[in-house]
């Protein structure tokens, strides 16, 4: 870590070390793993080397932010920042355990903790990370970005995020996970504990476009309170083998909490998706939309659940998920799931996978659109509905490229 880290930290590394140990491994055939072997991610097996030849980490392009931090294979880099409004904080979360005790002490852990061995194993692990804090009624416009990279330098990298946002205070965040293509795999392990008061917003973006070699294991964790509005935005573009699993909990009346995501997956990459919206309060909103795209002999797998316990009457939930399927030889599930326990409720599901209309590319090409151009326009199209909902502009053209360098 970037400063000695108080006792009380300390105790909770080696509480997650002492978990990590006691906890079952996991074999793949539990019902959770059965789409992403554990292996895959190094959740089971050896403790995962170093590449065989690093490299240099790529260098985000530049962008409109309030601040930034950097950390290469995990570890601390340069911060920078531009006319934070008074009383926001933006550090790194290694340095915030002592410097900002206070705030960090008391949600730490308090989301995402030790309870299964992804959790465990990044609890113990995390050397620094980011730290987010926005006081009371402060908006802060521009986003803050945090860019973890590898360089294949560590065989597993770790990143961490703190997000708390006040009553009636607003800003967006984005975790960025960025790699060069690497020589061999290498591993990454990254937990995200947003808190959002009453009448706050928050939009997070969790940006996955490592290069090739990298599988990363993603946890990403939001609690929306009275009045609350919460925006997890997950894109997956990059990676070999990528699980992202966003849990949003619903714990004040009037909030609206949505999950929204949209991944393209092509060659042999393996993407998986697990989204759930649990609400704990009555009278609250959320909504869960993933889109994804698939080409070549890449597989996909969505698992959406909503959960409505006892005690939480007039919940208004939705959950879509819809895969375009560009080629034979692709391959998308979708597992939508409902838990109801309370009456009084307005809740549906879908899940939906199809195949490129040959008739529109016919129509495109018809009119001189070429195949590849073609084929572009419709998967945007496809997207269109996600990108439409994130709130940040320059996000959603740099999305726009992004989806076109894949089609092919």
């Amino acid at each position: 870590m970037a400063s000695a880290a108080p006792a009380w930290a300390e105790e909770a590394r080696q509480a997650a070390g002492q978990a990590l140990q006691a906890l079952p491994g996991l074999t793949g055939r539990e019902e959770d793993w059965r789409f992403t072997p554990p292996e895959d991610l190094a959740l089971a097996g050896p403790e995962p080397g170093p590449a065989a030849a690093p490299v240099d980490a790529p260098v985000p392009a530049p962008g409109h932010r309030s601040a930034r931090l950097a950390f290469a294979d995990g570890a601390a880099g340069r911060a920078e920042a531009a006319g934070l409004p008074e009383g926001v904080v933006v550090a790194d979360l290694g340095d915030a355990l002592s410097s900002h005790e206070a705030l960090v002490r008391e949600r730490l852990y308090a989301l995402a903790g030790f309870e299964d061995r992804p959790g465990a194993l990044n609890a113990a692990g995390w050397e620094s990370g980011t730290f987010v804090y926005v006081p009371r009624g402060v908006e802060v416009e521009l986003p803050v970005e945090a860019v973890l990279s590898a360089t294949g330098a560590r065989g597993r990298v770790f990143g961490r995020t703190l997000v708390v946002v006040e009553e009636g205070a607003k800003a967006t965040v984005i975790d960025r996970f960025t790699s060069p293509a690497l020589a061999s795999a290498v591993h990454a392990s990254s937990v995200a504990e947003l808190f959002v008061a009453e009448g706050g917003e928050l939009e997070h973006v969790s940006f996955v476009d490592w290069g090739a070699g990298m599988r990363h294991h993603a946890v990403v964790r939001a609690a929306a309170g009275k009045d609350a509005k919460v925006r997890s935005v997950v894109v997956t573009l990059g990676g070999d083998v990528v699980r992202v699993e966003p849990t949003l909990y619903v714990r004040g009346s009037g909030a609206d909490a949505r999950a929204l995501g949209l991944y393209f997956a092509a060659g042999d990459q393996h993407f998986e998706h697990r989204v759930v919206s649990r609400h704990e309060a009555p009278q609250a909103y959320s909504n869960l939309l993933y889109k994804g795209a698939i080409q070549d002999a890449a597989h996909t797998v969505f698992f959406g659940n909503l959960v409505v316990p006892p005690g939480a009457p007039g919940t208004d939930a939705y959950q879509t998920n819809r895969n375009l399927v560009l080629n034979e030889g692709a391959r998308a599930d979708t597992i939508p799931f409902l838990e109801i326990e309370t009456a009084e409720v307005k809740c549906s599901h879908a899940g939906a996978v199809g195949r490129v209309d040959d008739e529109q590319v016919f129509y495109l090409q018809a009119r001189g659109v070429p195949e590849r151009e073609a084929k572009q326009l419709i998967v945007y199209g496809f997207f269109q509905e996600v990108l439409d909902q994130i709130g940040f502009a320059e996000l959603r053209e740099e999305l726009d490229a992004a989806v076109a360098r894949k089609v092919r």
